[in-house]
């Protein structure tokens, strides 16, 4: 029995290698932009979605959001065509709803028992032994991070959620037309008025007839009549309905590369397409692919961006640095400024000046940090590594290089994908290598795929050959 496809929304600046990712795999493509349906000759379906996929906040790869199994199919869908990610997946569903045991009152707070999870309810007035329904408000996604539930509990339709115990009427932000809203508001007073729920209009919503939504609202009315009906005689700690699976997969430049290559058989791509739009070039990069439509050279126009991101580089006052780890968390390192920019047969190297502030000790070098040591930072492009060179006035202290993905470029920023493990190398010491643990850890984890996992293997070993010829002296 061949498995029902399914419906994705899919918004951002991945969309349209997505689209063909996902429409190659079967899937059906629902409320496309215009640019979308003109592009893939696919007709307006506005239809409800299964599945939404879109950017994540920092532009730097997707979120997957939907129903548990078609989302989970979507997820893998992606990061089995897509290698070198970051990735990581709910293990409990976003606004599922449990009858939860409560173990322990500390006051105002309760710890109660989900039977998946345990975590802390608040406000709860509830003794040890006594039964509380709960809804999932906030998942968990990486190592450490707490699950948040509420007595606002909420059953998820395809145009409507209706939400226990908030009595009034919300809406999507992509519902903006008053009209609409007015017209919606109507139907939800029509029909849960005077009762213990609140309705909120998922996005859909604009596009589907009132039949639709009083329909959905029924059925879930139902629904929620046997969410209680269970809660009243069932023992706890139980799942009593699903909610949504969320993934997060981060996108490497090295993953880029790859979608950049998917979206080159759809329309024209120049290369570092979505690396550069990820930092907010994308103005530059349609205006450069234009070029391309209309008979100039890609590999011209991608060399001609290039030179374009050095020479503002070079221009620069304060450059960024972005370093982004597997859990998600992307951290701005202290800025520099550009100290040189040498090119070779071999390529491009990139050395940013920076000046520390901070004190301690440099891990794995041994020396004592002290505010106003410089950082000579070398950047090449394509490489994966970093080199952080410490200077104290003329004298080395050591260098750590740090294994990354490739770096990306921008105009005032460098940004890399942390593979957590560095060299170090100081004066007089064999060189040192930090931080294999928390790789195996992070893999062991699911926190980063098996061909970055090698990649970085392979990296370190190429590096522990020979630590010296990668160091910079200024």
């Amino acid at each position: 029995m061949v498995a029902a496809l399914a419906k994705v929304r899919i918004r951002g600046i991945y969309a349209t290698a997505l689209t063909k990712l996902l429409m190659d795999k079967g899937h059906s493509i629902v409320q496309p932009s215009e640019k979308i349906a003109s592009r893939f000759n696919i007709g307006i379906d506005n239809s409800p979605s299964d599945v939404t996929v879109k950017d994540k906040d920092d532009g730097d790869g997707v979120v997957v959001i939907g129903f548990p199994s078609e989302a989970r199919e979507i997820y893998n869908d992606i990061v089995s065509a897509i290698p070198y990610t970051f990735r990581s997946i709910s293990q409990v569903e976003l606004h599922s709803i449990y009858l939860a045991r409560v173990e322990k009152n500390t006051g105002d707070t309760c710890i109660v028992d989900t039977g998946d999870f345990k975590t802390e309810l608040t406000p709860c007035r509830e003794k040890p032994g006594d039964k509380v329904i709960v809804g999932v408000a906030k998942t968990a996604l990486y190592p450490g991070e707490k699950i948040s539930v509420t007595r606002s509990f909420r059953l998820l339709g395809k145009l409507v959620a209706l939400i226990h115990g908030m009595q009034k009427v919300t809406f999507s932000e992509h519902i903006r037309d008053p009209g609409l809203k007015a017209r919606l508001t109507a139907l939800a007073v029509s029909r849960l008025m005077g009762g213990n729920l609140g309705v909120h209009f998922r996005s859909s919503a604009r596009f589907a007839e009132p039949s639709e939504i009083l329909g959905e609202i029924e059925f879930l009315l139902n629904e929620y009549k046997r969410v209680m009906s269970k809660a009243s005689e069932a023992d706890a700690p139980l799942k009593l309905y699903r909610g949504e699976l969320v993934g997060v997969i981060g996108f490497t430049s090295l993953s880029k590369n790859i979608l950049d290559d998917i979206r080159g058989t759809v329309t024209p791509t120049i290369r570092g397409h979505h690396s550069l739009r990820s930092m907010g070039l994308g103005d530059i990069v349609e205006a450069m692919e234009h070029c391309i439509v209309n008979g100039c050279s890609g590999d011209s126009v991608s060399r001609c961006i290039w030179e374009y991101v050095l020479v503002r580089l070079a221009e620069s006052g304060v450059i960024h640095i972005r370093h982004v780890k597997p859990t998600g968390e992307a951290l701005d390192l202290t800025p520099g400024r550009i100290h040189r920019i040498e090119r070779s047969v071999e390529g491009v190297r990139v050395i940013i000046k920076r000046i520390i502030s901070g004190s301690g000790l440099y891990d794995g070098i041994g020396v004592e940090r002290k505010p106003g040591d410089l950082d000579y930072m070398v950047v090449e492009p394509g490489k994966p590594y970093i080199v952080h060179n410490y200077y104290r006035d003329t004298t080395w202290l050591g260098s750590y290089i740090n294994v990354n993905t490739p770096p990306e470029l921008s105009v005032n920023i460098v940004k890399y994908h942390d593979l957590l493990v560095d060299v170090a190398v100081a004066p007089g010491r064999e060189p040192i290598v930090l931080d294999r643990d928390e790789l195996e850890k992070t893999f062991s984890a699911g926190l980063i795929d098996p061909q970055l996992y090698e990649y970085a293997l392979k990296t370190l070993e190429e590096i522990a050959r020979d630590p010296a010829r990668y160091l910079y002296n200024p």
